[in-house]
Order: C-alpha cells, then structure tokens, then sequence
C-alpha cells in the first residue's frame, strides 16, 4: 500500500460510517429493497475492478444460456448514456459500454440490457421479455436497492480481502465483513495448482462461514487468435506485434504471452479507456499486427485498424466446477 494513502485513515473512517450506515438502513427496511419474481444472481465483489466479473458471467452463460432463458444486467460503466437501454451485438460501445457488448456479441440469445438502477432494470427487462427465467447481474454487490437471490462473490488472488483496507486507504468498497452474504466465494487469477493445505488457510484468512462454498479459479487465454482469419497463437506470436489493452490488470496475460516466447510492444491504457484518433493514427503509424483483448475489441473495432486480432479468456476452475455449476443450477431452479 502506498504511504500517501495512509494519511487518508480520516477519511476512510467517514467512509467506513456513511457505509454502514447505508446497509443498517437497508437491513432495518427504512429504505425498501426490490426482491424480483425471478431468480437474481449477483455476480460482485468487494474491492474496486480487476477481479475477473465479466469471465465469470461469460462462463456462466456457457453453461447455462442453452438451458434456460436468460438475461444479463449491468450497469454499463463508462458509457455516455443513461437510463435502461437493452444491448445489441451492433449497438456503439459508448452507448452500452464495454463490457455488455462484449457479453452480447459473445451471447446473442441473452436478453443483455444496462441500467444503473438494478430494479428498474430488472422489471423493464421483464416487461420486454416475460418468458426469463434468470437474471445475472454484473456488478450489483453494493447496489442494495436489489435483494438478489444469490450473491457470488469474487477476490483475486494476488490482492484478496484480507490484504486490503477499506476505501480510499485501499481498494475495499465495503468492509470484509459483508462477504458473509456470500453464497459463493471465488478465488479468482491463482496459480495452475493449490495443495489443500494452502486452499484451507485462504479460507481460514476469508473468514469464511461454514455454509460458505469457496472455489479457485485461474484465467486460460485461447490457443488461437482471431481477425481476418483464425490463426493458432503459437504462430501469431513467431513475428513482433503490438499488445494494446485498456483492462485493470494486463499482467496476466503479459506474463502469458512472455511465456510463448513472444515478442511485442504494449500500449497499456486505463481501464475502460476510450481512444482518441491521435492514440489510433499513432498507433497505425507503428504498422505492425496488433494483438488486444475481447473486451477492448468492442472500443477498437469503429477505427479499421490493419491486422487486428484478438485473444480470448476464459475461467478454468482449479477443482471441484461441476459443485459450482450445480450450486448456481439450484439457484437458477429454485
């Protein structure tokens, strides 16, 4: 942690007040919560961004899209609009944002839609479609206006709750304390294996509750990378490239590709970043095949950019999946 932030204790005692405010108002009903008809799933975390939500509701969709009528919500962050608008496969990413494109793109027989009021969300998504039969929500762990009916809760490994303090000291927008809502707690970005011995301190540092059910889980990025053609990965990286990504972490998959041997410029941007037609013109100019990610993808793909291709990624549970989807297929029923 950065020393500056420590001179911010003041204010995090402020935060941590006005928070545990906002929830004993909730959890005594002076502000009422929405409980919709159909099953929600919460998909969400304690700290800001970087957790990998967004692979968890696409694996989450690959298991469960071709049973069931589903649909995603999500706020849409960083998109220049506002109120309920559903996401289609051509919608402008600066309307839906980002990430929900990605989602829509990937699953087009998902009813997607963004909304920054979960409720209001929900309720107009079941008026435009009332055969759903569940909803997963992007991001709405902290959004308590919504009583989810099951809450899957995600910390990644490197930067786990019990390594962070609370905002704006650290990265937590609640205190540790509210993962004992959790149905499901997912240690996200582990290494390729965990002995049992290290699986159970992890969960002994969680503080997890008996009920809890905990999972680890690793990223795995595509052996091939697609643009105008499919190409497998082990052949694209043999000549230099250019990496752009615009995601919280680009570690992971730096490492991975320095691990294929490659050899590439990377143009880090923030997360969510849009790019200007200077950054694009600088980055044509360089004339060498771009390699970026699904979700910065969705930004890029307005500005025609030569040899393009991008790398998917995907969540590879470390043991034990088939408990985790059966978990969520109860949820989902019941």
């Amino acid at each position: 942690m950065a020393i500056w932030r420590k001179a911010l204790f003041p204010f995090q005692i402020l935060f941590a007040g006005a928070v545990l405010l906002r929830k004993k108002l909730y959890a005594k009903g002076v502000i009422s919560r929405y409980v919709a008809p159909i099953p929600t799933i919460v998909v969400g975390n304690l700290a800001t961004g970087g957790t990998g939500k967004t692979p968890m509701i696409d694996f989450l969709l690959r298991h469960f899209s071709q049973k069931k009528e589903l649909g995603v919500l999500s706020r849409g962050y960083g998109r220049k609009s506002k109120g309920f608008l559903t996401v289609h496969a051509n919608a402008p990413s600066s309307g839906v944002g980002d990430e929900p494109l990605m989602l829509a793109q990937k699953h087009p027989a998902v009813f997607t839609a963004v909304c920054e009021n979960r409720p209001k969300g929900i309720v107009q998504m079941l008026q435009q479609n009332p055969r759903l039969e569940a909803i997963f929500l992007d991001d709405a762990l902290q959004h308590l206006a919504l009583h989810p009916r099951f809450k899957i809760v995600l910390t990644s490994f490197q930067k786990p709750w019990f390594d962070d303090a609370l905002l704006p000291v650290g990265n937590l927008r609640e205190p540790s304390s509210a993962a004992s809502d959790a149905d499901i707690v997912v240690v996200t970005k582990c290494p390729n294996t965990i002995d049992a011995e290290s699986s159970t301190a992890f969960r002994v540092r969680l503080g997890l509750l008996p009920h809890q059910a905990l999972f680890f889980t690793t990223l795995a990025y595509e052996t091939h990378v697609r643009g105008s053609s499919t190409l497998p990965l082990k052949e694209f990286v043999k000549n230099t490239f250019v990496l752009i990504t615009g995601i919280a972490n680009p570690k992971p998959l730096v490492d991975f590709l320095k691990d294929q041997g490659a050899d590439f410029t990377h143009l880090s941007y923030p997360d969510h970043h849009d790019f200007s037609k200077k950054e694009i013109a600088s980055l044509k100019a360089m004339q060498q095949p771009i390699l970026t990610t699904e979700k910065d993808a969705v930004r890029l793909a307005t500005f025609a950019l030569k040899e393009y291709h991008t790398i998917g990624v995907g969540v590879r549970f470390l043991d034990n999946e088939q408990a985790f989807l059966d978990l969520v297929q109860s949820a989902i029923d019941n």
